[in-house]
């Protein structure tokens, strides 16, 4: 059903570690490593030999709304019940009953425990998908809270896998949850992971590439990928930043297009810009950029605009995404070359700080993408040598932080209690 012939190496550890056995995993891997695989075989397991229901937890709506389409396309025709659950928080969605996948949002498996869902009973395993948000001062609370009240409710009566990027103290989390660890750095296409800064893109292990000078930096990164005919994905820190910098690069890639590419733009440009009865100004920019085949991704889109710029994008239409961090949980959209612009994210009453490590290796995990790459590239954007040096030591030869919890602020305990 996924089209693989066998199971990669992540993907065999887990099931000698005792997977099929229902014993809790956490399995920190990066991203790109095949781990959505492992939650799926368990939960055709519990479907098949225990009749139980799998609750797969998601950080993202958009997130949720992915896996929700993946394993409906994948495993309705097996006979699996596949239900998403992600809005309305006053409803227990006693519907859910009569579905043997339930995908859900995080903050929405919460609400369901305290509306007192009558099937939670029915289930036998719990995926928890990008667990090191524990660590995340806004969503981690929500997640610890959710993981202790789900083992309260389950006791010892179901299976719980968390999935995760590679983290530094993933024993500490698999002690946590009772849980064999299943570590690896393997992944399916290799990373070069470089600096790009005075005209030149500087890898740590392999050739450099020389850039155009006379333009800027983001052009010239563009425009030497769109010669090697390939793809690439900005993240930047706002979403203003991501609708100027994808206008700005639309420039350059239109230059790149064939007469049939162009043909088809225009009519995704027509369908992104008609989604509502009257387009407002977003609608009309995005659809502009789109038409030069280039696109702005953010959590401001409307569904349908995010769903058509991932799919034409995975189909190569579209050349280059601009994104905000969001885009970085989960969704499957690898790309050849990845570049992160922005490495300070502005906090108010603090100013500009270095993002965390393990957040730069989840945005950078995107690239390369399996069956259609040899290799992927990670660029970060530096000012000058100094700045590369930097971050060069801060992201590519330093560890990813502690995942810790952050439930005990004051404020956060309080809501919580």
């Amino acid at each position: 059903v996924s089209g693989f012939k066998e199971l990669n190496p992540v993907q065999k550890l887990a099931v000698e570690k005792g997977l099929l056995s229902r014993k809790n995993m956490v399995v920190a891997a990066p991203t790109a490593s095949g781990k959505t695989l492992i939650a799926e075989i368990s939960g055709l397991n519990v479907f098949y030999n225990s009749k139980k229901k799998m609750v797969y937890l998601c950080p993202l709506v958009a997130l949720a709304s992915e896996k929700y389409a993946s394993f409906k396309k994948k495993y309705e025709k097996l006979g699996v019940k596949i239900a998403l659950s992600v809005g309305d928080f006053d409803s227990a969605d006693p519907w859910l009953q009569r579905y043997d996948w339930i995908v859900a949002s995080n903050e929405k498996m919460e609400s369901l425990i305290r509306h007192g869902a009558p099937w939670l009973d029915d289930i036998g395993l719990v995926i928890i998908d990008e667990v090191h948000l524990l660590t995340d001062p806004s969503r981690g609370p929500t997640l610890e809270i959710l993981i202790t009240k789900l083992r309260d409710i389950l006791s010892n009566r179901a299976q719980f896998i968390a999935l995760s990027a590679t983290i530094h103290n993933a024993e500490e989390l698999a002690d946590w949850l009772n849980a064999e660890l299943i570590q690896s750095d393997w992944r399916p296409v290799k990373l070069y992971e470089g600096i790009a800064y005075d005209s030149r893109i500087k890898f740590l292990d392999k050739k450099s590439y020389e850039l155009r000078s006379d333009i800027p930096i983001e052009e010239s990164i563009v425009e030497n990928v769109l010669r090697l005919r390939k793809q690439a994905l900005f993240f930047v820190a706002t979403r203003k930043n991501a609708e100027a910098l994808a206008e700005r690069l639309s420039k350059v890639v239109k230059n790149f297009l064939g007469k049939s590419e162009k043909e088809a733009l225009e009519r995704l440009s027509t369908e992104v810009e008609n989604v509502l009865e009257v387009p407002t100004r977003q609608c009309r920019r995005l659809a502009k950029c789109v038409k030069n085949g280039c696109a702005f991704h953010h959590s401001g889109l409307l569904l349908v605009q995010r769903s058509l710029i991932e799919e034409n994008f995975r189909k190569g239409l579209i050349k280059v995404i601009v994104a905000t961090p969001s885009l970085a949980y989960g969704v499957n959209l690898p790309s050849f070359r990845v570049v992160m612009r922005d490495v300070k994210r502005y906090y108010p009453g603090i100013g500009s700080v270095y993002i965390p490590v393990l957040e730069v290796h989840q945005m950078l995990g995107r690239c390369g993408r399996p069956s259609f790459d040899q290799y992927g590239e990670g660029i970060l954007l530096a000012k000058n040598e100094d700045e590369a040096d930097e971050l060069v030591q801060r992201y590519f030869l330093g560890e990813p932080e502690d995942i810790t919890s952050k439930l005990a602020v004051e404020p956060v305990l309080r809501m919580h209690v």
